[in-house]
Formats: structure tokens, sequence, C-alpha cells
């Protein structure tokens, strides 16, 4: 009678792994895991890799027990909504070697934000449902996305007044990219607001320093343009409201567009008018092509 295949367990790995051959799709996994800020969920990967959910089971639990990938243990499972993943040493020697650099200088996320991964998640999600919709339109490029951690690692310091009073801040944003129309480049800054409470605050930490740094030598220095957007996706109607009404104080006009979670598809990002700005009385889309 044939062995019975041995089950692996739901958390913790096994003293002897099951065997493995690395696939150029479990290179490619571990790619995305680190050029996605170090972190993706199951669906996540699921949705960039595979079409059904046992095979992707299968595969992260290989990936898992033969120690390319890391995920939470059961306690710290219990604590989010879904089963996350980030490298493991030998996955970060992996991808050190792919990219010719010694593990020590290679930089890589040995594990999540946990005070911050519901946010870190929530920028994935943002990125991924822009790469899909700029893959279905022919006429938009997306170019040149910069991760949060670039900005954490090199922040661009700007000094902007409020209240007679000179201010200065570090901004990061959650994300920079371009979009390439043929005839334009625009530049985006994203702004992921996951709180549900109305921030007072929200003037002077962001719209105020934001509208500095389109301005300011720094942004040029790093984007070599001063022109530029920021996208603030908040959780819902009455939070963007509160967000519009401060923003109408600073007269921001185009350099602020809001619009919410819920409103946010691939089908819905570019085109769609779902986005909020301070000088037009209705929602409007994304990106204007002439057709």
């Amino acid at each position: 009678m044939a062995e019975k295949k041995k089950k692996l367990p739901k958390y913790g790995r096994v003293l002897n792994p099951p065997a493995m051959r690395l696939t150029e799709r479990d290179t490619r996994i571990l790619e995305a895991i680190h050029a996605y800020d170090g972190v993706l969920s199951f669906s996540q990967i699921q949705r960039l890799f595979f079409t059904g959910k046992s095979q992707t089971e299968l595969r992260l639990k290989l990936l898992y027990q033969n120690g390319y990938l890391a995920r939470p243990g059961e306690d710290q499972r219990r604590r989010i909504s879904e089963m996350i993943y980030w490298l493991d040493k030998k996955g970060a020697e992996l991808i050190a070697s792919l990219n010719g650099t010694p593990l020590p200088e290679f930089y890589w996320r040995k594990e999540p934000r946990w005070f911050q991964l519901d946010h870190d998640l929530a920028v994935t999600d943002f990125r991924l449902d822009l790469l899909k919709a700029c893959k279905r339109d022919k006429q938009i490029q997306l170019e040149n996305w910069i991760p949060e951690s670039e900005f954490w690692a090199y922040p661009d310091k700007v000094i902007y007044s409020f209240q007679d009073r000179k201010l200065t801040r570090n901004i990061r944003p959650d994300g920079f990219f371009m979009l390439n129309t043929g005839e334009h480049r625009i530049r985006y800054l994203l702004e992921i607001d996951r709180s549900t409470e109305d921030n007072p605050r929200f003037f002077r930490e962001k719209i105020l320093p934001g509208m500095a740094y389109l301005k300011s030598q720094a942004y040029e220095k790093r984007f070599g343009h001063r022109s530029g957007r920021w996208l603030v996706v908040t959780t819902g109607e009455r939070r963007l409201a509160n967000m519009l009404s401060q923003a109408n104080h600073a007269k921001v006009n185009g350099l602020f567009y809001f619009t919410t979670f819920d409103k946010i598809t691939p089908d819905s990002l570019l085109h769609s008018p779902i986005w909020r700005r301070v000088d037009r009385a209705e929602p409007v889309p994304l990106v204007f092509l002439d057709t």
C-alpha cells in the first residue's frame, strides 16, 4: 500500500519539510513580495499568480515549510483578517542573489509592521487595482511606482506656514507613481487614510505640507518636475466631506483628489467620476483622455 501523504501543520514548521522544486512562478512570488514593500496577503498572492484557492494554499505552504517564506504564528494569526507572508532568509538570499547583492547589504522586511498592517495591505490593494486598470487601458502606462519604504528611508523635509508659525514636516507618502498617457506624464502621491473619525489636524498635517512639497526644490530634485497631485483614499462619505471642507480653506484646487475605498475598482479607478476636488461641483475621473 502506498504511503499516505503527510499533512502539513496549519502553524509551525515540520522538521523534515517535503521536497520541492523551486519554479519560475515561485521566484516571481518572492520577487513580488519584496517589490510590494515586503508583505503580501494570501488573497493578494492569489490575485497575482493563481486562479484557485487550494493551489495557492499548497504552494505557499511548501514555500513556508522550506524556509523561503515566513508567516504569522497562531497567536498573531488570530489578530489579523487573513494570512500574510513575507520573505524568510532563504527567500531573501534568492532575491539578493538575483539582484547581485550580498545578503548583508540587501534590505528586506524581516517582519511586518504589525501596528499598521491593515494600512500597508490597503496600499497594496490600491496598487494592484491600479496595475490592472492600466493593463486594461492601452492608452495609459503605469511608470515608476516608489513605495512608502523609500520615503521612510530617505524623507524630504518641507517648511510651511500655519497661523503665522513656521512648521517643518517630513513628507512620507504611501506611494508615488506616474501615469503616461502618451501626451503627458502625470505624477501622483498616494495617501491612504483608514481612520473613521474626523481629523481636525488634516489641514495642518497633510494639506499644507502636501501643497508646500509640490512647490518645493526637494520635490523637483527628486522627481525632475514640480507638477503633481495628491490622491487621498478614505473610509466613508462623512470623513471625505470633512477633508474637502478643510481642503477648501487652502484653495488646493486640482492638487488634491479624494475618494473612498468602496469606489475603487480596476474598472472605476482611472476613468469613472469617483474623485472629488474642491474646485468642481461634481465628481471627476482621475484621467481625462481625448477620444
